[in-house]
């Protein structure tokens, strides 16, 4: 049995009256043509959709690369004021038979007290660029990553290192002790 009910075929269709001709195309009759919508406007959709993605993704891109230049570019250097001579602490900081490193001007610096008797010299080794230290034991500056070996006065013992250590002047007026350049 045929189904009776809401179904139209397209012989009923031209029946019913004013319906839409069979012909129809779907197109809007009071429509402009596309040429004549937006003049001196040439953009499509595709065009439009591809230059917001573009931004977006730039934006994207700049907020992820950003953090990653910074991390890698290194700050600006605040130049400190070069001093020829400075106080860098008292002179009980040091006690007899040990060495204590003191930062002057760009340099780290071993002030060593081996009985009353104060001497200065670089504390970094010029082997590597590690940082040496005072051995009360052998009564000698120690460098750990290479077993370099230098006199108290910064002069070389053994190890693979090229230079001595640069001597710096140190001495003590009232309880301050002053490091100047040798």
């Amino acid at each position: 049995m045929a189904q009776q009910g809401n179904f139209k075929s397209p012989s009923r269709m031209g029946g019913l009256g004013e319906g839409a001709p069979l012909s129809s195309s779907g197109a809007v009759q009071a429509g402009k043509p596309r040429e004549q919508g937006l003049k001196g406007v040439d953009f499509e959709r595709r065009s439009f959709l591809g230059k917001v993605v573009g931004g977006v993704g730039a934006v994207v891109a700049v907020s992820t690369l950003y953090p990653i230049v910074k991390y890698i570019v290194p700050p600006p250097v605040k130049e400190a004021a070069i001093v020829s001579e400075l106080i860098v602490g008292k002179a009980s900081e040091v006690p007899e038979n040990s060495g204590k490193i003191y930062q002057f001007n760009k340099d780290k610096v071993l002030v060593v007290n081996d009985n009353g008797k104060l001497t200065a010299c670089s504390a970094v080794c010029t082997h590597l660029g590690c940082l040496v230290h005072w051995e009360d034991k052998d009564n000698l500056i120690f460098c750990p990553c290479h077993g370099a070996k230098y006199k108290q006065t910064g002069e070389i013992i053994s190890g693979p290192q090229p230079l001595p250590l640069a001597p710096f002047n140190v001495r003590v007026e009232g309880e301050n002790l002053i490091i100047s350049k040798a």
